[in-house]
């Protein structure tokens, strides 16, 4: 009896595994929709994703040519290791709170007759399989131009394959130990989502500020170069143990990794393997204990048993609408830590050229003539990373299915479309702001370029938010299952986020090379004011649109 109850267990985990994986992927879509315009829109999503991975494909084994080339190849297996084991451990970081806690149809699934280790399993082997695509996109590509280059031994052959389904188990793992623990400690507040979501911000910078302080590979860098311009061997040939070094200090596992894979030391290798696995089981092991306390705690609301209207405040359409976007997105920690890490990272950005210097940037690449590019790109450089927080793009499919909520409301179009892009711009616009501040403290322009620094970021992203509420009322659906599937996984949230950037990108190129023989001061106010005044004319029209149904 037991082994049956087992059996049957066993094979409910992987029966939620791909349920999951069909409800993510939409593959039933193409099955059972009768909807031409969803299957259309389905398929274009997964065009665009196969065109990211060429390129990203494209880029990683170009870079590992250029190591190769340089007589780096030897660095090649830990940098596939470590690029690989970031991506896992951050995008996991971002959702284990939605995909571990607080999904969607918890009681649902606990209902069902299955462990609570075998929903964790589920759960987890979910994230796991989607970040070893990643990982697969990343050291395949890696590893064939390592092994073209090198000529391994034949052992690194079946290792490497191996190595990649081990990559992501640890920092997986990992970013899942992080999550349950910001989700175990907010629980126990009466704000949970705010306190998680504050936690989650904490810890991200908290890791982009450690491994600044791990040191600088500036001055190596500069030293591989003498006076001449020429490369100096000497300095080249104690270059690549150095970063060897710093890369095994900044992530231990590369180093058993490495060993058992290049060196064939079989045991560092089997050593690589059993941490990560341990890893993975102790911590399903140990969640299992709390793991439908911490999901009671952060599903449960509070009430006030001795709660009484004292004043009843009245407000205008638009001021309610704002506050109901606004407190949508910073009560979910899905939303708001995916979403504002533009912002998050701008800030960073700008105060890190503030306390480095561009001067000393300069004297590094040993490029003096550096300072007035930076000068002529930082307003671009801001937007640009800024722009990366696009709510106004997401923010009506939002709604999910109280749409017809929306919709039967007297409010004009026009003023939902105000209210996403306000709260758009409650973010961007002061990160725009206190970005360009620190630049302008860190580059010391003259009078001009401050107005350009300035003027520049605001105008590109108040044109990146209107940008959103087009893309979000054309793209919109409403028939999501979790909101990891409609803020990390949709068309319509990959070109908000990124399709500013890389717009604001070109445009900053643009000004830059001086192709237009005017300063760059001025070619960049006047594209500014191009932009604005094409804004508001497709704004005006885009006003009176019908909301999307």
């Amino acid at each position: 009896m037991n082994e049956h109850v087992q059996k049957t267990g066993k094979h409910l985990t992987w029966l939620l595994v791909k349920n999951r994986l069909l409800a993510q992927t939409g593959l039933n879509v193409f099955r059972y929709e009768k909807d031409p315009k969803k299957k259309r829109h389905k398929l274009m999503m997964m065009i665009v994703i196969v065109f990211v991975m060429i390129i990203l494909l494209g880029y990683l084994t170009s870079m590992a040519v250029g190591y190769a080339l340089l007589g780096f190849n030897d660095l090649t297996p830990s940098i596939a290791l470590l690029i690989s084991s970031l991506l896992s451990l951050f995008f996991t970081m971002f959702k284990a709170n939605g995909e571990l806690f607080g999904f969607k149809d918890y009681d649902m699934v606990m209902s069902l007759p299955i462990s609570t280790r075998g929903v964790i399993n589920s759960r987890f082997i979910n994230m796991y399989l989607w970040n070893t695509l990643f990982s697969l996109a990343i050291m395949l590509p890696m590893g064939a131009v390592y092994a073209w280059y090198g000529q391994p031994a034949w052992y690194f052959y079946p290792l490497w394959l191996l190595g990649i389904l081990l990559s992501s188990l640890l920092p997986t793992t990992l970013a899942a130990v992080l999550g349950a623990l910001i989700t175990a400690v907010s629980a126990k507040f009466k704000y949970a989502s705010g306190i998680a979501t504050i936690l989650s911000f904490v810890l991200i910078v908290a890791i982009l500020v450690g491994s600044m302080s791990l040191g600088s590979a500036d001055s190596v860098v500069a030293g591989l170069f003498d006076s001449s311009g020429n490369i100096d061997i000497g300095a080249l040939s104690s270059f690549v143990p150095l970063v060897s070094e710093s890369i095994n200090q900044l992530y231990p596992p590369a180093a058993l990794f490495t060993a058992g894979v290049v060196e064939g030391q079989f045991w560092q290798f089997i050593l690589f393997a059993g941490i990560s696995i341990f890893w993975y089981l102790g911590f399903v092991y140990l969640l299992s204990w709390r793991y439908q306390q911490i999901n009671t705690a952060i599903t449960s609301r509070a009430s006030r048993a001795d709660y009484q209207l004292v004043t009843l405040h009245q407000g205008n359409q638009l001021g309610a609408l704002y506050k109901k976007t606004l407190m949508r997105i910073l009560k979910s920690t899905v939303a708001a830590t995916n979403l504002l890490m533009g912002c998050l990272m701008a800030l960073i950005a700008a105060g890190a050229v503030l306390v480095v210097g561009p001067e000393r940037f300069a004297q590094t690449l040993e490029m003096p003539g550096l300072l007035p590019v930076l000068k002529s790109a930082a307003p671009f450089i801001v937007a640009a990373m800024a722009s990366m927080t696009n709510t106004a793009c997401v923010s009506l499919a939002l709604e999910g299915k109280t749409i017809w909520l929306i919709q039967s409301l007297p409010i004009s179009p026009k003023t939902l479309y105000d209210s996403y892009l306000l709260v758009n711009l409650t973010f961007t616009l002061p990160t725009s702001i206190i970005c360009s501040a620190l630049m302008s403290l860190a580059l010391k322009p003259n009078f001009g370029e401050t107005i350009n620094l300035f003027v520049t970021p605001v105008v590109l992203v108040i044109a990146s938010a209107f940008i959103g509420v087009m893309i979000g009322n054309r793209m919109a659906y409403f028939d999501w299952q979790e909101e990891t599937q409609l803020i990390k996984q949709s068309m319509m949230s990959m070109l908000g986020m990124l399709g500013g950037v890389v717009v604001i990108g070109l445009c900053g190129v643009f000004v830059t090379i001086g192709i237009i023989p005017l300063e760059p001061v001025i070619l960049s106010l006047l594209l500014s004011l191009l932009v604005a005044l094409i804004t508001g004319l497709l704004y005006s029209k885009e006003a009176v649109r019908p909301i999307k149904k």
